[in-house]
């Protein structure tokens, strides 16, 4: 569980010269790699105090994948 939650400044502030950020830096975060879309929303919401669920990232389906 991650005690530390960035503000939406320090997110972006956190951006690698590329315009990423690094699976470490995410991992402190509580991110999972590959971050799953909405990552940064999600992470917001939390810092705003609300209400939100783990942020998991979902494997697609073998059979999606064909």
């Amino acid at each position: 569980m991650v005690d530390y939650i960035p503000s939406p400044d320090e997110v972006t502030a956190a951006q690698t010269p590329d315009g990423g950020w690094t699976k470490k830096q995410l991992a402190e975060w509580g991110v999972p790699w590959p971050p799953p879309s909405g990552w940064r929303k999600h992470l917001a919401a939390k810092w705003r105090g609300e209400d939100v669920g783990p942020l998991t990232g979902e494997e697609p389906d073998q059979d999606t994948l064909f």
